[in-house]
């Protein structure tokens, strides 16, 4: 294990960056060679979460809306001036950005000039379909571009990087998305047998992630006989399928939903559907995995190295209705094959767990 000083910075207003920056920052301290930084915005929606670091938070302002990380451009000069000052006062060696950020590519230099190591965790080697922060990946990306070393979720956006001519090979580093939800309980999930088979979508419902061909998939199932209940939870426009969730009986919860709210929602169900038509690797296969919860995934991008097919989940055949409705079906038929994945949720969890992604961070960012 490698020692050293080492800064965690996430500056997001929220998503999947606040809870891996929390969990990252969390075993960073338990480790005793290391002492970290944890640099988080103040306008961060779960700021307060941060309060336990102690001395070990670095908060910095940036802006609470859309409108801000424009209208505030003034306040990156001093925000540079600021971090380097706490890079100085902290003697820190490498600084990793949990996931860019639109000011974070404007302190490049100053990390660089303070004479420590720059390292960025790229998620995504390009935009998703649909989604309205497409605009900025190009911006996003210059951090790959520049930083000492890159490190990916998935050998997925490795390749994509490197495809793109973004990062070279052999700066980038592909890690894993460590289960950011942990079931505490000893026991693996079990289903009620002779009930619906209970199918959760989940997460921001933008284009990629599939919801037409998870309803498309749903009513195939109901027209096979297969008894299933489905949930749709997140925000986003569920346009033009409201009628047919209807029909469908759908338990709809159309907003953003707290972390316990998510914990809710996996508890209640009996696997996570991931419809997905393109992907880097998805925070909700993530959660769902680290509570126990087979996954049906599209077998796109990095989702096939996420979801271990018959082991973590299953995976469909290929990216049509058909072909997921019937790995939904072999799920919900097949008991032992159920009981069998959940057990192995449980036996692999040390795999993806938040400790061997955080050593294995650490080691590629103090190199």
């Amino acid at each position: 294990m490698s020692s050293g000083r080492i800064m965690f910075l996430s500056w997001g207003r929220k998503g999947g960056a606040t809870p891996l920056a929390r969990a990252v920052g969390r075993e960073a301290l338990a480790m005793p060679d290391i002492q970290p930084t944890i640099s988080v915005s103040r306008q961060n929606e779960e700021f307060a979460s941060f309060a336990s670091f102690g001395d070990a938070l670095f908060p910095v302002d940036t802006f609470g809306s859309s409108y801000g990380a424009l209208t505030g451009f003034w306040r990156i000069p001093g925000l540079r001036r600021q971090l380097a000052g706490r890079i100085a006062r902290d003697r820190i060696q490498a600084v990793v950005t949990i996931m860019p950020h639109v000011w974070t590519p404007f302190m490049v230099g100053a990390i660089r000039r303070a004479d420590a190591r720059y390292v960025t965790i790229i998620h995504d080697a390009k935009a998703h379909p649909g989604d309205p922060t497409a605009i900025v990946n190009r911006l996003l990306l210059t951090e790959a571009r520049h930083a000492d070393r890159v490190v990916t979720l998935s050998q997925s956006v490795r390749d994509g990087l490197v495809s793109a001519g973004v990062a070279q090979a052999e700066r980038i580093t592909p890690l894993f998305l460590p289960d950011l939800a942990v079931d505490a309980s000893d026991a693996p999930r079990r289903r009620v047998q002779g009930s619906p088979f209970r199918l959760l979508f989940l997460g921001r419902i933008l284009r990629y992630k599939g919801l037409g061909l998870f309803v498309d998939a749903a009513e195939l199932l109901r027209r096979r006989g297969i008894p299933v209940e489905i949930g749709i939870f997140g925000e986003g426009s569920l346009s033009p399928f409201e009628d047919r969730l209807a029909a469908l009986g759908a338990e709809v919860v159309n907003r953003w939903l707290s972390e316990d709210e998510i914990a809710d929602a996996l508890a209640r169900y009996d696997a996570m559907a991931l419809s997905y038509v393109e992907a880097s690797q998805s925070g909700v296969a993530a959660a769902a995995l680290g509570s126990g919860l087979p996954v049906v995934a599209t077998p796109v991008g990095g989702l096939k190295e996420q979801i271990r097919d018959g082991r973590t989940g299953l995976l469909a055949r290929d990216m049509t209705a058909a072909a997921f409705a019937e790995a939904v079906e072999r799920l919900a038929g097949d008991a032992r094959l159920y009981d069998d994945i959940a057990v192995a949720l449980k036996e692999t969890a040390s795999e993806r767990s938040v400790r061997r992604f955080t050593e294995a961070l650490i080691a590629v960012a103090l190199g």
